[in-house]
């Protein structure tokens, strides 16, 4: 199964589980494919009734062997995660991990083997919509790695506090070793803001978790992994040449796995563990509780010296330098953190300082400062790319034009043809992702939207080309953000008189499109589908018909048409008589009840999920046939304010959203000139949307001035609102005051509405959110008696 976090996928997954089908879980198409071909030929009988699942260890599938885990194995550790986070069935955690890594995976389980939810996202938690989808679903429960923390720390140090969310009730932390004094922040953290801090310690080979430290011994204790986990126990092995009181940490437990598997053949055997030697070595404090203090794997042995990593860590510490040594029996590479560099660089005073401490040849020692750390999927610190990058700088040349090639061998590995190669081909993933993109910005500046796919070589292009800015006083916006402030402006603009610059409306169809395959699209599998595309449409339609029927009341000159958002097809001819004014709205409640109804069948989601371009190229297709009027629907008149004659400008912002490559977005491009080119009769016009539409299809964000960025994200989500009273407002400003200063007013006054009525809906899902609570709490209690 590839291991999206949707609604098919998990199906999927418990079904083979209820039906005692094992499974592999892979995080992209070409994993599986390897899989398949490493396992795909085994034969039902060849395979060992208790075996369950496969999975990879550090979420990678590039390791020689899977482990092989038993349903038991699954069901138990579930059971005793949810045990000592003490989950209820109210609960509900959010897919902030990937699903094929095992403490992703443990999330979901943990939580549907109590009865509780699980909010499915493929956002990061950078992402604002991941916190919109956390506040939106009053999520409860955030799991993450030491990455995750880090990625939390960068944006808190900008003033955004995203373990603010008052929903959430505990917060969980695996993975990898969080500094104590981080886990004391998380702790206090967690004070302030009303949830519990879990630091968790697991490995896949225990399918998940072993232990857990509570919030009240993280306070006390926060380098400490606490306690075994219900069910399981620890023992300290003994181990040769480490200190008194220091062993091998050897976990038993129902979670322990089967055994390895390397080949198909390997799927037959049976139960091989009933322990786990872990390869970490640990004391008990004296609390009693665990404290992880090396690896019994981090000895080598070089010239016929033993070094032992973790105390040369500990001795450039000393020295005060904060820096990672790893490294096998060729060599030691030693590498430190220096973000104000743009490149993997040597570091020669780390290597001066580590030769001070070693007796090995300075040949046989790699000294690098990186900007960033690359990341394996689960978000630890991936260690043979650091030995890689390291050593390639070791050998490389010093020009100055392998940077970006550099930056790739650090994050993604070895770059062996550079004209060749890209991101998405080296198996870049969703964590090296966030941080490849901080680590080329600097370098090319914008990046293409597709940058992923593009070469090697072509980015260092870019790169050479780039005249890097030491301004800060810009920032970088959403690309469909700014185009929706400027579309309504010049919506404003043009039918105030002030100046004529038509086009805005349809530009923001092509908007329209892009968010719905971006946001509406991406759920189209989850449960409730139906209501959430009902909600977008309310949200749309209930201020609207709001607005026509206060004004129908007040003045009267509007349809019972027009109420019903219904005049573009049962109106009349005459557009001056106001009838007209909200045809864009008319056509957004249309046009999404089409979609939604659409995507009510299962056999259109599968079908674009399979082939997401594709399937926005056949909706193109299909829209073409009514604006070239291959098929003519109603009579001629206003036909281009008619759903059918502009889907045409939803489906290629659809599409849009959908190009992935090079050659996808220029066929879009090249179908929005066609299209446009001769709709209105209006030469300006046609060419204003084709232009503002190349922007959303290449430009992923658009460079602002910082002061102005806080305005445009203003106008862009007050934009319908805008649109929806600027008809009855402007001429209230134009007698008395400058046409220009009476747009600003304009603006302002629905930028006004905007902000009262979302305060008002926000108060209202507070309040419905605090009456659920309290229906289930009465429930529990009920359940209780």
């Amino acid at each position: 199964i590839v291991a999206r976090p949707d609604l098919d996928t998990i199906v999927e997954f418990l079904a083979a589980l209820h039906l005692e089908n094992p499974v592999a879980l892979a995080p992209d198409e070409a994993a599986a494919a390897q899989l398949d071909a490493r396992f795909g030929d085994t034969k039902p009988d060849d395979i060992h009734p208790d075996l369950a699942l496969l999975m990879s260890t550090s979420g990678t599938t590039g390791t020689s062997k899977l482990v092989r885990l038993s349903k038991g194995a699954v069901t138990s550790n579930a059971i005793a995660i949810a045990d000592y986070l003490e989950l209820r069935s109210d609960d509900r955690a959010i897919t902030s991990l990937p699903l094929h890594y095992c403490y992703g995976l443990s999330v979901l389980t943990s939580h549907l083997a109590v009865g509780a939810s699980v909010v499915l996202t493929d956002a990061a938690v950078v992402d604002p919509c991941f916190w919109a989808a956390v506040d939106r679903w009053n999520v409860t429960g955030l799991a993450g790695v030491p990455y995750t923390f880090e990625l939390l720390d960068r944006q808190r140090a900008t003033g955004v506090e995203r373990l603010a969310a008052p929903s959430l009730r505990y917060v969980t932390q695996a993975g990898g070793r969080l500094d104590p004094a981080a886990v004391d922040h998380l702790v206090c953290l967690g004070d302030q803001h009303n949830f519990d801090m879990f630091v968790m310690y697991g490995q896949t080979e225990a399918t998940a978790r072993m232990t857990y430290l509570d919030p009240d011994a993280a306070r006390t204790w926060p380098g400490s992994i606490g306690r075994p986990i219900p069910g399981g126990s620890i023992e300290l092995r003994p181990v040769q040449g480490a200190a008194p009181g220091i062993g091998e940490i050897v976990y038993s437990g129902p979670n322990v796995m089967m055994g390895y598997a390397a080949s198909g053949d390997d799927l037959a055997r049976g139960h091989e563990f009933d322990e786990l030697s872990t390869g970490d070595l640990a004391r008990f404090n004296a609390a009693g509780l665990l404290e992880i203090v090396g690896r019994a794997n981090r000895i080598v042995k070089i010239h016929g010296l033993r070094t032992d990593l973790d105390q040369l860590e500990a001795d450039l510490a000393n020295c005060g330098i904060t820096a990672l040594c790893t490294g096998d029996d060729n060599g030691i590479v030693i590498a430190r953190l220096d973000e104000t560099t743009n490149s993997v660089a040597h570091d020669t005073d780390l290597l001066e300082a580590t030769a001070q401490l070693v007796a090995i040849p300075p040949a046989r020692l790699a000294a690098v400062s990186l900007p960033a750390w690359p990341r394996t999927l689960s978000g630890k610190i991936d260690l043979p790319s650091v030995t890689t990058a390291a050593r390639s700088i070791q050998h490389a040349s010093t020009d100055t034009d392998t940077t970006v090639q550099h930056a790739f061998e650090l994050i993604v590995g070895p770059v062996n043809a550079p004209s060749t190669q890209t991101f998405a081909s080296l198996g870049g993933d969703s964590f090296s992702y966030v941080e490849m993109s901080i680590r080329l910005e600097p370098l090319i500046g914008t990046l293409p939207s597709d940058w992923h796919l593009q070469s090697v070589s072509a980015l260092t292009a870019l790169a050479e080309d780039h005249e890097p800015s030491t301004s800060k006083r810009w920032t970088r916006l959403d690309t469909s953000v700014v185009i929706r402030a400027l579309a309504i402006v010049l919506i404003v603009c043009t039918h105030m008189g002030l100046y004529r610059l038509p086009g805005g409306a349809h530009t923001l169809l092509l908007v329209l499109g892009y968010n719905v395959a971006r946001f509406q699209l991406s759920s189209a599998g989850e449960p409730g589908r139906l209501r959430k595309v009902s909600t977008t449409i309310a949200r749309v339609a209930v201020p609207t018909v709001a607005w026509i029927g206060t004004q129908m009341l007040l003045f009267g000159g509007y349809s019972l048409g027009a109420l019903l958002l219904v005049n573009n097809y049962f109106g009349s001819a005459w557009r001056r008589d106001g009838r007209w004014e909200y045809w864009y709205f008319e056509t957004f409640v249309q046009s999404m009840i089409v979609i939604g109804l659409l995507f009510a069948i299962p056999a259109v989601r599968r079908a674009e999920r399979r082939t997401p371009f594709g399937f926005a190229l056949v909706v193109v297709a299909v829209t073409l046939v009514f604006r070239f009027q291959i098929i003519e629907l109603g009579d001629s008149y206003n036909s281009m304010f008619r759903p059918h004659m502009v889907a045409c400008f939803i489906a290629l912002g659809w599409a849009a959203q959908r190009a992935r490559h090079v050659w996808q977005g220029l066929l879009v491009t090249g179908l929005l000139a066609v299209t446009s080119v001769g709709y209105f009769g209006q030469v300006d016009r046609e060419w204003r949307i084709i232009l503002l539409g190349t922007a959303l299809i290449w430009l992923p964000t658009i460079p602002v001035p910082r002061l102005a960025a806080r305005l445009i994200g203003v106008i862009a989500a007050a934009s319908m609102h805008i649109f929806l009273i600027h008809w009855q407002v402007w001429p209230l400003f134009t007698p008395w005051l400058d046409r220009h200063v009476a747009l600003a007013a304009t603006v302002a006054t629905g930028v006004a509405v905007w902000w009262v009525l979302d305060r008002l809906c926000s108060a209202a899902r507070q309040q419905r959110s605090r009456a659920l609570r309290r229906v289930s709490s009465g429930n529990d209690q009920a359940g209780s008696l």
